[in-house]
């Protein structure tokens, strides 16, 4: 796999499986050495709708609260295991392993979201963001690249010499 010529690439892992953050920087951090070095890392953290924010009190699972106090339906919350931070700590690693200064890439506190594919909470947020990035820098790289259209008029053709068997 690579991403050579992206301009953004999306990193996606579920905040409720530690292992899926882990599994990502394992296997995606090598992928970025093909990524030019102007290409932007989004960091995502999806199924934000399954986590439980905070422990209920008194230690009770949100499920047993639930049953407890009448309701018929078990809750399929479950326990959050990445936080924002640990996000960003990717983002700012890979920034590190990619060798580019964090001053003149976008802040880890932009690059960091966290989403739900099933309800879109934050979905346009990411692409918007992203949006607003990329237009900008692939409309700067336009004006700094040289241009590839050949002017057919202005090139001059040779002229063409009389070889000595045909005259």
């Amino acid at each position: 796999m690579y991403c050579r010529g992206a301009a953004a690439v999306i990193l996606t892992y579920d905040v409720n499986h530690r292992q899926s953050l882990l599994e990502l920087e394992d296997r995606f951090l090598g992928l970025t050495e093909t990524a030019n070095n102007d290409c932007l890392f989004a960091i995502v953290g999806n199924k934000v709708d399954l986590a439980m924010e905070r422990a209920p009190e008194g230690g009770e699972k949100e499920g047993e609260a639930s049953a407890k106090a009448g309701g018929s339906c078990v809750s399929s919350k479950v326990p959050r295991q990445v936080q924002p931070e640990d996000a960003m700590a990717l983002y700012k690693k890979i920034l590190k392993y990619k060798m580019l200064d964090e001053g003149e890439m976008p802040a880890a506190e932009r690059m960091c979201f966290e989403t739900s594919a099933k309800t879109g909470h934050n979905v346009d947020l990411l692409f918007e963001t992203l949006f607003d990035l990329v237009v900008p820098m692939i409309a700067r790289q336009k004006t700094e690249e040289p241009s590839q259209i050949v002017d057919i008029a202005s090139c001059k053709t040779p002229k063409r010499t009389r070889s000595g068997c045909c005259a």
